[in-house]
């Protein structure tokens, strides 16, 4: 049965929608980057845990990395701003790839709910909530490319992992899914193109919203499985989009388990007059949901330029001078 819904986050008006952003930097450059995230008015900021860094070979961890880690967040808390942290990084362990990691369910059952316990055990008490992965359709599509039936398997070892990730961090800190969900089309003109397109559409939307909704995975391919506290397993129900986020969020709330909801927003275009566009238009649409949706948070990704990533455009330059995204993102309803 699914568990009574967990309590509004945050009053959800569209004058009240915590706006945050993803933080990737390291070092003197994330403090700097923090501080201008409270300067502009932001009220989060998403980091990640340096998997790969704090656990360089299986077993043992590296407590520097983790003071790292500790100090980033107490400074992200210094500067009034709620620091939620993601779990699975795309830098993942070379040790724990080489053991086959998500591809292999005895790997990812051994070393992944270690993982989370070592970084709850030590800021627990710190984060502001939890991501524990992100984006799980895009994990599976980066581990199996094209082969169907691997994709089914890799996607069920990660929706057990979450359900590992939720046995842990539950009671605490809220944790909130970041469900890559998009419209799929075909890629070709025959049935068969078509039979893909919605079965990747299924492993985007059904497989997540119907097993956190009744606890049973239903993988295109596969036979239904039951996997025991996977019902309601998440306090938010948070989604990774980059267009079309109104309905996005009245499909989940429609299909997935009664919680508020949340956004993480990825700026598109291919300059940063399209990218406001993108924002601007984003923002409209949830001012339009909000008087029938709790929308608890929106969170814009990325926060500034990566000069070694020009395709990806962020709310501000590197040197940290807001853009036109950013002034619409930041700009008061």
């Amino acid at each position: 049965m699914d568990p009574q819904p967990v309590p509004v986050l945050t009053d959800p008006s569209p004058h009240r929608i915590s706006r945050g952003v993803v933080v990737v930097s390291r070092g003197e450059r994330l403090l700097d980057d923090l501080a201008f995230a409270a300067e502009i008015g932001l009220t989060h900021v998403r980091l990640d845990a340096p998997w790969a860094r704090a656990q360089p070979k299986a077993a043992i961890v590296d407590g520097g990395v983790i003071e790292e880690l500790v100090a980033a967040l107490t400074a992200a808390r210094d500067l009034g701003l709620e620091p939620w942290l993601r779990l699975l990084p795309p830098d993942l362990p070379h040790w724990f790839l080489d053991e086959g990691g998500f591809t292999d369910p005895a790997t990812a059952a051994r070393w992944w709910p270690r993982w989370v316990e070592t970084v709850a055990e030590r800021v627990g008490d710190i984060v502001g909530g939890w991501v524990p992965l992100a984006a799980p359709f895009g994990l599976v599509t980066r581990f199996a490319p094209t082969d169907a039936r691997q994709q089914g398997e890799i996607m069920h070892t990660l929706i057990v992992a979450w359900r590992d990730a939720w046995r842990i961090l539950r009671g605490g800190p809220p944790v909130a899914t970041a469900l890559d969900v998009a419209g799929e089309l075909p890629t070709g003109p025959t049935q068969e193109h078509l039979d893909d397109a919605r079965r990747r559409e299924r492993m985007r939307w059904n497989v997540w919203l119907d097993g956190l909704l009744d606890g049973t995975v239903r993988i295109p391919g596969r036979g239904p499985t039951n996997v025991p506290d996977l019902a309601g397993a998440c306090d938010v129900l948070g989604i990774a989009v980059r267009e079309q986020v109104g309905s996005a969020l009245h499909r989940c709330a429609e299909q997935g388990p009664v919680r508020p909801l949340a956004v993480t927003f990825a700026l598109s275009g291919s300059s940063d007059s399209e990218a406001a566009q993108a924002v601007t238009k984003m923002r409209g649409d949830l001012a339009e949901v909000t008087s029938s949706l709790t929308i608890t948070a929106v969170t814009a990704s990325p926060f500034v330029d990566d000069p070694d990533h020009p395709d990806r455009l962020g709310l501000a330059t590197a040197s940290r001078r807001l853009k036109d995204a950013g002034e619409a993102f930041v700009a008061p309803p």
